[in-house]
Protein backbone atom coordinates (compact mmCIF):
# COMPACT_ATOMS: atom_id res chain seq x y z
CA UNK A 1 0.00 0.00 0.00
CA UNK A 2 1.09 3.43 -0.64
CA UNK A 3 0.91 5.86 2.48
CA UNK A 4 -0.74 8.37 0.50
CA UNK A 5 -3.13 6.26 -1.57
CA UNK A 6 -6.56 7.37 -1.90
CA UNK A 7 -7.95 3.88 -0.41
CA UNK A 8 -6.51 4.60 2.69
CA UNK A 9 -9.37 4.88 5.38
CA UNK A 10 -9.93 7.08 8.07
CA UNK A 11 -9.49 5.29 11.51
CA UNK A 12 -10.66 6.63 15.15
CA UNK A 13 -9.06 4.97 18.41
CA UNK A 14 -11.26 4.92 20.91
CA UNK A 15 -10.22 5.07 24.27
CA UNK A 16 -12.04 5.32 27.97
CA UNK A 17 -10.03 6.79 30.51
CA UNK A 18 -9.84 7.65 34.67
CA UNK A 19 -6.41 8.93 35.85
CA UNK A 20 -4.45 6.88 33.36
CA UNK A 21 -1.37 9.23 33.45
CA UNK A 22 0.67 6.05 34.06
CA UNK A 23 0.88 4.55 30.42
CA UNK A 24 -1.23 7.03 28.51
CA UNK A 25 1.53 9.12 27.13
CA UNK A 26 3.34 5.79 25.76
CA UNK A 27 -0.04 4.69 23.88
CA UNK A 28 -0.90 8.35 22.49
CA UNK A 29 2.96 8.85 21.34
CA UNK A 30 2.72 5.52 20.01
CA UNK A 31 -0.79 6.44 17.65
CA UNK A 32 0.92 9.53 16.67
CA UNK A 33 4.45 7.86 15.20
CA UNK A 34 2.03 5.74 13.12
CA UNK A 35 3.54 5.68 9.44
CA UNK A 36 -0.15 6.58 8.57
CA UNK A 37 -1.45 10.36 7.67
CA UNK A 38 -1.91 11.35 10.43
CA UNK A 39 -4.93 13.67 9.13
CA UNK A 40 -6.91 9.96 8.87
CA UNK A 41 -5.98 8.93 12.75
CA UNK A 42 -8.48 10.49 14.65
CA UNK A 43 -7.95 9.71 18.69
CA UNK A 44 -11.09 10.21 21.18
CA UNK A 45 -10.90 10.21 24.90
CA UNK A 46 -13.91 9.15 26.66
CA UNK A 47 -12.79 10.50 30.64
CA UNK A 48 -14.59 9.91 33.43
CA UNK A 49 -13.43 12.32 35.60
CA UNK A 50 -9.78 12.33 35.84
CA UNK A 51 -8.27 14.49 38.62
CA UNK A 52 -4.53 13.65 37.45
CA UNK A 53 -2.47 14.58 34.00
CA UNK A 54 -4.80 12.32 31.90
CA UNK A 55 -6.18 15.56 30.19
CA UNK A 56 -3.02 17.41 29.52
CA UNK A 57 -2.19 14.30 28.13
CA UNK A 58 -4.92 13.71 25.74
CA UNK A 59 -4.39 17.26 24.61
CA UNK A 60 -0.85 17.47 24.05
CA UNK A 61 -1.12 14.48 21.13
CA UNK A 62 -4.46 16.53 19.76
CA UNK A 63 -6.88 13.83 21.38
CA UNK A 64 -10.67 15.09 21.11
CA UNK A 65 -11.98 14.89 24.53
CA UNK A 66 -15.33 13.72 25.40
CA UNK A 67 -17.55 13.37 29.07
CA UNK A 68 -18.27 9.74 29.97
CA UNK A 69 -20.51 10.48 33.16
CA UNK A 70 -21.04 6.67 34.06
CA UNK A 71 -17.06 6.40 34.33
CA UNK A 72 -17.29 3.02 32.94
CA UNK A 73 -15.18 1.58 30.06
CA UNK A 74 -17.78 0.38 27.94
CA UNK A 75 -19.77 3.11 28.51
CA UNK A 76 -17.48 5.69 27.95
CA UNK A 77 -16.48 3.15 24.65
CA UNK A 78 -20.25 3.81 23.20
CA UNK A 79 -20.08 7.08 24.01
CA UNK A 80 -17.17 7.69 22.02
CA UNK A 81 -18.29 5.33 19.11
CA UNK A 82 -21.05 7.78 18.39
CA UNK A 83 -19.04 10.87 17.58
CA UNK A 84 -16.35 8.98 15.82
CA UNK A 85 -16.00 9.63 12.45
CA UNK A 86 -13.30 7.21 11.16
CA UNK A 87 -14.36 4.56 9.22
CA UNK A 88 -12.89 1.99 11.34
CA UNK A 89 -12.54 2.15 15.03
CA UNK A 90 -10.02 0.61 16.99
CA UNK A 91 -10.92 0.07 20.74
CA UNK A 92 -7.74 0.80 22.80
CA UNK A 93 -7.76 1.18 26.67
CA UNK A 94 -4.65 3.37 27.96
CA UNK A 95 -3.08 0.75 28.80
CA UNK A 96 -2.43 -0.40 25.27
CA UNK A 97 0.76 0.62 22.87
CA UNK A 98 1.31 -0.67 19.17
CA UNK A 99 4.58 -2.02 19.13
CA UNK A 100 5.64 -0.56 15.71
CA UNK A 101 5.19 2.03 13.47
CA UNK A 102 2.93 -0.17 10.95
CA UNK A 103 0.40 -1.07 12.69
CA UNK A 104 -2.65 0.65 11.57
CA UNK A 105 -0.83 -0.13 7.87
CA UNK A 106 -1.27 -3.81 8.61
CA UNK A 107 -4.26 -3.77 10.06
CA UNK A 108 -6.15 -1.64 7.47
CA UNK A 109 -4.32 -4.08 4.94
CA UNK A 110 -7.06 -6.83 5.03
CA UNK A 111 -9.85 -4.00 4.85
CA UNK A 112 -8.12 -2.63 1.36
CA UNK A 113 -7.58 -5.56 -0.10
CA UNK A 114 -10.85 -7.67 0.09
CA UNK A 115 -13.13 -4.62 -0.72
CA UNK A 116 -16.08 -7.61 -1.36
CA UNK A 117 -15.50 -9.55 1.80
CA UNK A 118 -17.54 -8.27 4.66
CA UNK A 119 -14.67 -7.70 7.05
CA UNK A 120 -16.41 -6.29 10.29
CA UNK A 121 -13.73 -6.87 13.11
CA UNK A 122 -10.01 -6.37 13.51
CA UNK A 123 -8.09 -8.13 15.80
CA UNK A 124 -4.48 -7.90 16.80
CA UNK A 125 -2.41 -10.35 19.11
CA UNK A 126 -1.71 -9.23 22.69
CA UNK A 127 1.72 -9.66 23.27
CA UNK A 128 3.78 -9.35 26.57
CA UNK A 129 5.21 -6.06 27.47
CA UNK A 130 8.90 -5.83 27.05
CA UNK A 131 10.56 -5.33 30.44
CA UNK A 132 7.57 -5.83 32.65
CA UNK A 133 7.31 -7.93 35.31
CA UNK A 134 7.08 -11.55 34.68
CA UNK A 135 3.31 -12.40 36.21
CA UNK A 136 1.65 -9.82 33.36
CA UNK A 137 4.32 -11.27 30.39
CA UNK A 138 2.35 -14.69 31.54
CA UNK A 139 -0.68 -13.24 31.25
CA UNK A 140 -0.09 -11.76 27.96
CA UNK A 141 0.85 -15.01 26.30
CA UNK A 142 -2.64 -16.51 27.31
CA UNK A 143 -4.35 -12.66 26.40
CA UNK A 144 -6.48 -13.12 29.72
CA UNK A 145 -7.42 -14.68 33.01
CA UNK A 146 -6.16 -18.59 33.85
CA UNK A 147 -9.70 -19.10 34.28
CA UNK A 148 -11.08 -17.68 30.98
CA UNK A 149 -8.39 -19.46 29.11
CA UNK A 150 -8.83 -22.66 30.52
CA UNK A 151 -12.31 -22.33 29.36
CA UNK A 152 -11.76 -21.63 26.04
CA UNK A 153 -8.55 -22.91 25.61
CA UNK A 154 -6.91 -22.59 22.00
CA UNK A 155 -9.43 -20.27 20.89
CA UNK A 156 -8.25 -17.98 23.58
CA UNK A 157 -5.37 -16.72 21.92
CA UNK A 158 -5.40 -15.75 17.80
CA UNK A 159 -1.57 -17.76 17.82
CA UNK A 160 -3.69 -21.18 18.90
CA UNK A 161 -6.63 -20.66 16.62
CA UNK A 162 -5.12 -22.84 13.94
CA UNK A 163 -5.71 -25.34 16.38
CA UNK A 164 -9.39 -24.81 16.09
CA UNK A 165 -10.52 -22.94 12.90
CA UNK A 166 -9.84 -22.86 9.29
CA UNK A 167 -9.44 -19.49 7.73
CA UNK A 168 -11.84 -18.41 4.96
CA UNK A 169 -8.61 -16.50 3.37
CA UNK A 170 -5.59 -16.75 4.39
CA UNK A 171 -1.57 -14.51 3.13
CA UNK A 172 1.23 -13.77 4.86
CA UNK A 173 -0.29 -10.85 6.40
CA UNK A 174 -3.80 -11.52 7.45
CA UNK A 175 -6.08 -14.50 7.95
CA UNK A 176 -9.88 -13.78 7.63
CA UNK A 177 -12.22 -15.71 9.49
CA UNK A 178 -15.74 -16.98 9.40
CA UNK A 179 -17.20 -17.53 13.10
CA UNK A 180 -20.05 -19.44 14.85
CA UNK A 181 -21.16 -17.30 17.60
CA UNK A 182 -21.53 -20.96 19.61
CA UNK A 183 -18.28 -21.89 18.69
CA UNK A 184 -16.57 -18.77 19.22
CA UNK A 185 -13.24 -17.50 20.09
CA UNK A 186 -12.61 -15.21 22.88
CA UNK A 187 -12.63 -11.63 21.42
CA UNK A 188 -13.98 -8.50 22.58
CA UNK A 189 -14.02 -4.45 21.70
CA UNK A 190 -11.12 -3.92 24.03
CA UNK A 191 -6.86 -4.30 23.43
CA UNK A 192 -6.82 -2.92 20.08
CA UNK A 193 -9.62 -5.04 18.68
CA UNK A 194 -11.29 -3.00 15.38
CA UNK A 195 -14.84 -2.84 13.95
CA UNK A 196 -15.97 -0.77 11.08
CA UNK A 197 -18.30 2.09 11.52
CA UNK A 198 -21.66 0.64 10.50
CA UNK A 199 -20.86 -2.19 13.82
CA UNK A 200 -23.58 -1.45 16.65
CA UNK A 201 -23.69 -3.17 19.73
CA UNK A 202 -26.90 -3.51 21.91
CA UNK A 203 -27.87 -2.36 24.90
CA UNK A 204 -27.65 -5.19 26.22
CA UNK A 205 -23.65 -5.80 25.06
CA UNK A 206 -23.01 -2.22 26.18
CA UNK A 207 -21.34 -2.69 29.53
CA UNK A 208 -19.14 -6.35 27.86
CA UNK A 209 -16.93 -6.01 25.56
CA UNK A 210 -17.05 -9.39 24.68
CA UNK A 211 -20.82 -9.83 24.38
CA UNK A 212 -20.04 -7.27 21.45
CA UNK A 213 -17.38 -9.37 19.98
CA UNK A 214 -20.24 -12.15 19.71
CA UNK A 215 -22.90 -9.88 18.45
CA UNK A 216 -20.31 -9.05 15.68
CA UNK A 217 -19.99 -12.82 15.12
CA UNK A 218 -24.14 -13.22 15.08
CA UNK A 219 -24.22 -10.37 12.18
CA UNK A 220 -22.20 -12.84 10.04
CA UNK A 221 -18.87 -10.20 10.27
CA UNK A 222 -15.72 -11.49 8.74
CA UNK A 223 -12.98 -11.08 11.48
CA UNK A 224 -9.65 -11.10 10.07
CA UNK A 225 -6.58 -11.27 12.29
CA UNK A 226 -3.29 -9.79 11.44
CA UNK A 227 -0.27 -11.00 13.52
CA UNK A 228 2.02 -8.63 12.29
CA UNK A 229 0.16 -5.66 14.54
CA UNK A 230 0.94 -6.61 17.97
CA UNK A 231 -0.31 -4.89 21.00
CA UNK A 232 1.34 -4.48 24.34
CA UNK A 233 -0.88 -4.77 27.37
CA UNK A 234 0.19 -3.20 31.01
CA UNK A 235 -2.35 -5.64 32.10
CA UNK A 236 -1.27 -5.84 36.34
CA UNK A 237 1.86 -4.55 37.75
CA UNK A 238 1.97 -7.68 40.46
CA UNK A 239 -0.20 -10.50 41.57
CA UNK A 240 -1.46 -8.13 43.87
CA UNK A 241 -3.25 -5.78 41.83
CA UNK A 242 -4.04 -9.11 40.00
CA UNK A 243 -6.08 -10.30 43.13
CA UNK A 244 -7.91 -6.88 43.43
CA UNK A 245 -8.44 -6.69 40.36
CA UNK A 246 -10.36 -10.28 39.84
CA UNK A 247 -11.59 -10.18 43.47
CA UNK A 248 -14.02 -6.93 42.09
CA UNK A 249 -14.78 -8.93 38.61
CA UNK A 250 -15.55 -12.36 40.56
CA UNK A 251 -17.66 -10.45 42.94
CA UNK A 252 -19.44 -8.26 40.30
CA UNK A 253 -20.56 -11.22 38.16
CA UNK A 254 -22.36 -12.44 41.21
CA UNK A 255 -24.03 -9.12 42.44
CA UNK A 256 -24.13 -6.61 39.23
CA UNK A 257 -23.27 -3.56 40.73
CA UNK A 258 -22.12 -3.04 37.14
CA UNK A 259 -25.12 -4.61 35.11
CA UNK A 260 -24.95 -6.53 32.14
CA UNK A 261 -21.16 -7.44 32.69
CA UNK A 262 -19.61 -10.72 32.89
CA UNK A 263 -19.57 -14.29 32.14
CA UNK A 264 -23.17 -14.90 33.44
CA UNK A 265 -24.54 -12.83 30.90
CA UNK A 266 -23.16 -14.96 28.01
CA UNK A 267 -23.56 -18.37 29.33
CA UNK A 268 -25.85 -19.30 26.06
CA UNK A 269 -23.02 -18.49 23.90
CA UNK A 270 -20.85 -21.41 25.93
CA UNK A 271 -20.73 -24.68 24.44
CA UNK A 272 -21.57 -28.01 26.21
CA UNK A 273 -17.60 -28.29 26.35
CA UNK A 274 -17.00 -24.88 27.50
CA UNK A 275 -19.87 -25.43 30.17
CA UNK A 276 -17.89 -28.58 31.53
CA UNK A 277 -14.91 -26.80 31.54
CA UNK A 278 -16.09 -24.05 33.74
CA UNK A 279 -17.34 -26.47 36.37
CA UNK A 280 -14.17 -28.19 36.16
CA UNK A 281 -11.98 -25.30 36.65
CA UNK A 282 -11.70 -25.26 40.85
CA UNK A 283 -10.44 -29.67 40.11
CA UNK A 284 -8.24 -28.54 37.34
CA UNK A 285 -6.72 -25.86 39.46
CA UNK A 286 -6.08 -27.64 42.75
CA UNK A 287 -4.58 -30.89 41.12
CA UNK A 288 -1.62 -28.70 40.35
CA UNK A 289 -0.52 -31.10 37.76
CA UNK A 290 -2.86 -30.39 34.89
CA UNK A 291 -1.94 -26.80 35.46
CA UNK A 292 1.68 -27.80 35.24
CA UNK A 293 1.44 -30.15 32.23
CA UNK A 294 -0.71 -26.68 30.56
CA UNK A 295 2.48 -24.70 31.65
CA UNK A 296 4.55 -27.10 29.83
CA UNK A 297 2.67 -27.12 26.72
CA UNK A 298 2.74 -23.43 26.76
CA UNK A 299 6.55 -23.60 27.36
CA UNK A 300 6.78 -25.16 23.94
CA UNK A 301 4.98 -22.45 22.29
CA UNK A 302 6.18 -19.42 23.50
CA UNK A 303 9.63 -20.23 24.63
CA UNK A 304 9.41 -18.54 27.91
CA UNK A 305 9.55 -19.17 31.21
CA UNK A 306 6.56 -16.98 32.49
CA UNK A 307 4.24 -19.70 32.03
CA UNK A 308 4.91 -21.64 34.88
CA UNK A 309 3.14 -19.10 36.92
CA UNK A 310 0.16 -21.25 35.64
CA UNK A 311 -0.26 -23.57 38.13
CA UNK A 312 -0.47 -20.60 41.06
CA UNK A 313 -2.19 -18.31 39.00
CA UNK A 314 -4.95 -20.81 38.43
CA UNK A 315 -4.63 -21.48 42.55
CA UNK A 316 -5.06 -17.95 43.06
CA UNK A 317 -8.61 -17.29 40.96
CA UNK A 318 -10.02 -20.93 42.23
CA UNK A 319 -9.59 -19.39 45.61
CA UNK A 320 -11.34 -16.21 44.90
CA UNK A 321 -13.98 -17.57 42.89
CA UNK A 322 -14.72 -20.33 45.80
CA UNK A 323 -14.39 -17.38 48.17
CA UNK A 324 -16.94 -15.41 46.33
CA UNK A 325 -18.78 -18.04 45.33
CA UNK A 326 -19.38 -18.74 49.29
CA UNK A 327 -20.46 -14.81 50.35
CA UNK A 328 -22.92 -15.10 47.49
CA UNK A 329 -24.74 -18.19 48.20
CA UNK A 330 -24.78 -17.61 52.23
CA UNK A 331 -25.29 -13.11 51.25
CA UNK A 332 -22.36 -12.51 53.24
CA UNK A 333 -22.03 -8.73 52.31
CA UNK A 334 -18.82 -7.08 51.86
CA UNK A 335 -18.35 -3.74 49.97
CA UNK A 336 -17.79 -3.97 46.13
CA UNK A 337 -15.58 -1.07 45.75
CA UNK A 338 -15.02 1.00 42.92
CA UNK A 339 -14.76 0.02 38.98
CA UNK A 340 -12.09 2.16 37.49
CA UNK A 341 -9.06 1.45 34.93
CA UNK A 342 -8.54 -1.99 33.93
Amino acid sequence: MKKNSPQLPKVSFIIPTLNAERFLPKCLEAIRSQDYPQHLVEIIIADGGSTDMTLRIAKQNRARIIDNPEVLHEPGKSRASKVATGKILFFTDSDNILSNDHWIQAMVRPYIENPTMRIMGFLPPTIPPKQWNSFDRYMGYLSTDPFTWFIYRWAATPKTFAHLYTPIKKTENYAIYQFDPYHHPLIGLSQGFGTIASFKRNTQSNNDDILSGIRLIEQRGLVTYVPGAGIYHYHVSNIAEFIRKYTWRIRNNYRQQVRGMGLRHRGKYLNAIRKIRLMLFPFYALSLIFPLVDACILYRIYRDKVVFWHPTACLVISYLIIKETIFYIFSIRISQGAYGTR
